[in-house]
């Protein structure tokens, strides 16, 4: 259901008004929760949704039906373990996945790691921004305002504009004691099989604070693992 016929189902008098308000939000609210429960578990659709309102204006995202598996599936999962082959496009789609789950799950915090923090920073922030080129409806989430996001060779950071924190964690001691509601562990056959489970995967112990102050520790989002590998290296050697 598009947002536009969300605003049109109240009946009272705010509905006749023009724009977004706390009033008309607030009366159209359990219709917002069916589409983002919706969107969460057919994420493909909210990407279709995007690309009808971007219309001719841009270049689209048109998904294939492997590419629609992909993403339901590491959607609906806490724990997924993927090998494919090169030019799957498996890290186009493990950064699509965690960009949603950044928008559908306000207040997050997610990371993307690799044998080396470089890499890392260059595959999250290439896929990153293609993605908000390909997708502008994903681009307006983020809040790029002076100071909030940043992306270059160095360093890379989104910030949601609903608090969600997407970024890089190098798999290093350096990184012990930091916390994550979830992960991308890119070519997780590269990364020491010791830090991983000493440093990495112990950040992800935090659940994901609600606006009212709880947290649901069931909610798929929390301690959240997606393992990319790509067909061809030795993917018998994994960790313990």
């Amino acid at each position: 259901m598009a947002l536009a016929d969300l605003m049109a189902l109240s009946k009272n008098k705010a509905s006749q008004k023009i724009g977004v308000s706390e009033e008309r939000l607030r009366a159209c609210m359990p219709e917002l929760r069916k589409a983002i429960a919706f969107y969460r578990e057919y994420p493909d659709l909210y990407i279709d949704y995007c690309n009808t309102l971007a219309g001719s204006k841009g270049k689209t995202l048109n998904l294939f039906t492997y590419q629609r598996v992909f993403l339901r599936q590491a959607m609906r999962y806490r724990h997924i373990y993927a090998v494919y082959p090169r030019a799957y496009s498996k890290s186009f789609l493990s950064v699509l996945v965690l960009m949603l789950r950044c928008i559908f799950y306000p207040g997050c915090h997610l990371f993307v790691t690799t044998g080396g923090k470089e890499q890392a920073t260059g595959i999250v922030r290439e896929k990153a921004e293609e993605l908000c080129k390909l997708v502008p409806g994903l681009a307006n989430e983020v809040n790029f305002d002076r100071g909030k996001s940043k992306s270059s060779k160095e360093e890379f950071s989104f910030l949601f504009k609903n608090g969600s924190i997407l970024d890089v964690m190098a798999a290093r001691q350096s990184s012990r004691g930091r916390r994550a509601t979830g992960g991308l562990i890119e070519e997780v056959i590269l990364v020491d099989g010791t830090l991983l489970n000493e440093v990495i995967i112990p950040t992800m112990n935090v659940d994901r604070l609600l606006p009212d102050g709880t947290r649901h520790p069931e909610e798929i989002i929390n301690k959240s693992q997606i393992y990319v590998n790509f067909f061809g290296q030795n993917v018998t050697k994994i960790c313990a």
